[in-house]
């Protein structure tokens, strides 16, 4: 007979902060969540709930109750991956183990809780190790998930068993919030006057599915097991990391840049294996007096090259302060995607690609992926809108480029500045741009433009001329002709 033990994690999202040492969470904290078209409380520390803060309170009325209270939206993804890495934990115990999102585990114990003394002492040795770990857990065992889900959700005390083939009488008490159905459902019931889910025993499963639906007698059946309700497995993640233990701690950079090369080995061949490449690494090194210290590299497009790991790791490493030395180091591999193999060609474009990918990746762990840009072309008519700017890791550069029949200025805003004309003509015999006078000396134009009628902006006809001045620069002057009074703005600067 199938066995299933629930662990369910009640706060989680609040005891990831805790884990991490988040200083807010030393006096009064709440993660908050959008509920109802209004932030509301969550999960609450216990300093929260001794000055009076519930779970599902405002956060205006909290704060009115408590006013030193500090809050946290509630972040999922991050709480997603915490529950994913204990359900790796988990393996240990069992090799069936599901996500039960957004707080809980289901593991299947059939034929191994006798290798941990039983299911009550298997069940305390998973809530020993989690409190170790600074979680707090409910467990509960039963013959199906549903009543395993229902006991640690609902039991009494930490940790609540249901003997084989007794499910049926133990969870006759729960209340009615145990039936895994839509919360409609649930609270038609309780209008109608059934408490607990022993009340619906008696009545027919025809009349609660012409009564109530057929979601609560498919809940009923599952809880009590009329209804196969496996322990689905979910499938782990393959893992891109490496890690080495020193008998005695290094402190050199050399040192270090040997140890990093070995790990990179190690996780690209994984890589390789998998035809993957990772976009970040991340290095730990643990240091003899200082602890963990991490350390993230990135890369413009997938990397499985140990060589750019450790080119790009020189520069952080560097940097670390390592007084009595690390013995302890963990690289992994994050933002894990598939590499397009490319068709070799005799023509230099794969290098050149290449070349500025490692240039992108070295300048964004320098200054910052987010100001490094590049430039992307944009099928439009106007000049000005014939290219977008984003982020240099985004798009391929260079892709789908359509030269001009004309000789476009170098630098093209997509804004133009307006100038002040000092002798007027066509265009301009002199005018002012950014304090500085310039006197045209010769110049060619018209080019006329007319926006896309389909487009809801500035439709008004354009006029470039591009215009040579005494002292020196090119410019791209634009004008709108008929309008009054006449306008000139610079549109672009040549070389």
């Amino acid at each position: 007979m199938r066995r299933v033990l629930c662990l369910w994690l009640p706060h989680l999202p609040l005891e990831r902060l805790v884990r991490k040492g988040d200083a807010r969470t030393e006096g009064p904290f709440a993660i908050i969540a959008e509920q109802k078209s209004a932030w509301r409380v969550t999960h609450a520390n216990a300093l929260a709930v001794q000055a009076g803060v519930t779970e599902g309170q405002s956060l205006p009325d909290a704060r009115a109750i408590c006013p030193v209270l500090l809050s946290e939206p509630a972040d999922p993804p991050r709480e997603q991956a915490f529950l994913y890495a204990l359900r790796r934990w988990a393996d240990q115990f069992s090799p069936s183990v599901a996500l039960q999102p957004p707080e809980a585990l289901l593991l299947d114990i059939a034929g191994v809780s006798h290798l941990f003394d039983g299911e009550r002492a298997m069940a305390e040795h998973i809530a020993e190790a989690l409190t170790d770990m600074q979680l707090t857990s409910r467990i509960g065992i039963a013959d199906t998930r549903a009543a395993a889900w229902a006991l640690a959700r609902f039991g009494d005390g930490t940790l609540q068993i249901a003997p084989q083939g007794q499910v049926k009488a133990v969870i006759a008490s729960m209340p009615i919030e145990a039936l895994d159905c839509p919360e409609a459902r649930r609270q038609e019931l309780k209008r109608t006057g059934f408490k607990t889910v022993g009340d619906l025993y008696a009545i027919r499963p025809a009349d609660l599915a012409r009564r109530y639906g057929i979601e609560v007698v498919n809940a009923l059946s599952a809880l009590t097991g009329y209804r196969p309700d496996p322990v689905e497995q979910s499938a782990l993640e393959p893992s891109y990391a490496a890690r080495m233990s020193l008998p005695e701690p290094i402190g050199l950079v050399s040192d270090l840049q040997e140890v990093l090369k070995r790990l990179a080995e190690q996780v690209c061949a994984r890589l390789r294996d998998k035809v993957m490449g990772a976009r970040q690494f991340s290095l730990i090194v643990r240091c003899v007096d200082t602890g963990d210290h991490v350390l993230d590299v990135g890369f413009a497009k997938p990397c499985d090259t140990p060589a750019s790991i450790v080119s790009q790791f020189t520069h952080p490493l560097g940097k670390l302060k390592i007084q009595f030395g690390a013995d302890w180091f963990r690289l992994s591999a994050e933002q894990v995607e598939p590499v397009r193999n490319r068709q070799m060609v005799l023509e230099h474009a794969d290098a050149e690609t290449d070349a500025t990918a490692q240039l992108i990746s070295t300048l964004g762990n320098r200054l910052g992926f987010d100001r490094i840009e590049r430039f992307l072309p944009r099928n439009a008519h106007l000049p000005p809108r014939r290219f977008s700017v984003t982020e240099a890791t985004r798009g391929a550069a260079g892709a789908g480029w359509i030269s001009d029949r004309d000789e476009r200025p170098v630098l093209l805003f997509q804004e133009a500045e307006p100038l002040e004309v000092e002798k007027p003509g066509r265009p301009p015999q002199s005018f002012v741009w950014k304090r500085d006078t310039y006197h045209v000396e010769a110049a060619s134009g018209p080019e006329r433009y007319t926006p896309e009628w389909w487009q809801d902006r500035d439709l008004r006809t354009r006029d470039y001329w591009r215009v040579q001045t005494e002292e020196g620069p090119r410019f791209w002057l634009l004008t709108y002709p008929g309008a009054q009074p006449a306008s000139w703005y610079l549109a672009g600067c040549f070389a």
